[in-house]
């Protein structure tokens, strides 16, 4: 009983420490760091501590999701398993197709030389053997048929997979990926042997920000900042949310040079946008970002290209904010 009165007090002393609202996930991400039982969760947490990043519900909500949500890791295996399954189906009907076309040309050319036979008795056999062969072949046609019937299920399978993959990893609030999808993807980039550039941006700020006008306001200014990232990204690489207020933005096999206009075009972009409080109707002050660039080869890690452009980041924010600026090897 005292140890656990012990934990509740020191959970309740790491939320004051950090200034985390005491809601349950709080709570419960608080408890499981206090008593050890997650190593990769307590490794997480010690990295953002002694980074000095804030720790905020956005984040442990993230750590909550990864490291102790069941349900979470059901769906990352009900989507992997029936993944497989789905490929499976649709390898299989591709190649059945194939060989329902050639046994279909084999048969037509093995029917033309059956009717050339002249002896009478044989004649009765062949055309009771043609009866029964175009009758085989009237089969196979709808086997045919079906199974093009069962690779269009299998592609809207296909699509409803991808749309519950999306709600799976994306930020509620802004649209963007969560950073567990971005991983993923740069798994299978390195696999490809491409180069990667991140880019970090950080809403200058932006607590005093929310603190001044409220966290509604400031979610829908977070929510119009995110579409303005991702217009500027498209298909061309992976915007995630990657904290309370900032986005990363990694991109497969792209010069830093050509990461740079990127960057630049997004800070001035942003910089350009207007907000209109819908209860004043008063103009809102301008939002600017403070943009970090970084690039790594192939073989880099996520965690580090990560980290390098954030450390690109702060330099921005030490020059002043409202910059873009390089992290140099």
């Amino acid at each position: 009983m005292a140890t656990a009165q012990d934990k509740m007090t020191r959970v309740c002393l790491f939320l004051e420490q950090h200034k985390l609202v005491p809601i349950p996930i709080n709570y419960h991400v608080a408890y499981a760091y206090i008593s050890d039982n997650h190593p990769a969760l307590k490794q997480a947490i010690n990295g953002c501590i002694s980074n000095k990043t804030l720790l905020d519900n956005f984040l442990v909500e993230s750590w909550y999701n990864e490291y102790l949500s069941f349900e979470s890791k059901n769906q990352d295996t009900l989507i992997k398993g029936v993944d497989q399954v789905v490929n499976k189906i649709s390898h299989s009907t591709s190649d059945s197709h194939e060989a329902v076309n050639q046994y279909l040309a084999h048969l037509d050319s093995s029917l033309v030389g059956i009717n050339e036979s002249n002896l009478p008795r044989s004649r009765q056999i062949i055309s009771s053997l043609i009866d029964a062969t175009y009758a085989l072949k009237g089969q196979q046609q709808q086997l045919q048929e079906t199974l093009l019937q069962a690779q269009a299920e299998t592609e809207k399978t296909r699509i409803a997979l991808d749309q519950l993959r999306k709600i799976r990893y994306t930020d509620p609030l802004t649209g963007l990926f969560q950073y567990t999808y971005l991983d993923q993807k740069v798994t299978l980039w390195k696999e490809q042997h491409q180069s990667l550039c991140a880019i970090t941006i950080d809403l200058d700020h932006f607590n005093d920000f929310n603190q001044k006008y409220g966290h509604l306001i400031g979610d829908i200014v977070l929510s119009k900042v995110a579409k303005k990232v991702q217009s500027y990204v498209l298909e061309s690489g992976i915007p995630v949310r990657n904290k309370g207020e900032e986005f990363l933005i990694v991109l497969p096999d792209i010069t830093q040079a050509t990461a740079n206009e990127i960057a630049e075009k997004i800070r001035n972009g942003i910089e350009k946008l207007r907000f209109i409080s819908s209860r004043s109707g008063k103009r809102l002050p301008s939002i600017t970002v403070s943009v970090g660039v970084a690039h790594l080869p192939a073989d880099s890690d996520l965690t580090l290209l990560t980290y390098n452009a954030q450390q690109a980041m702060e330099i921005a924010k030490k020059r002043g904010r409202n910059t873009v600026a390089n992290f140099l090897n």
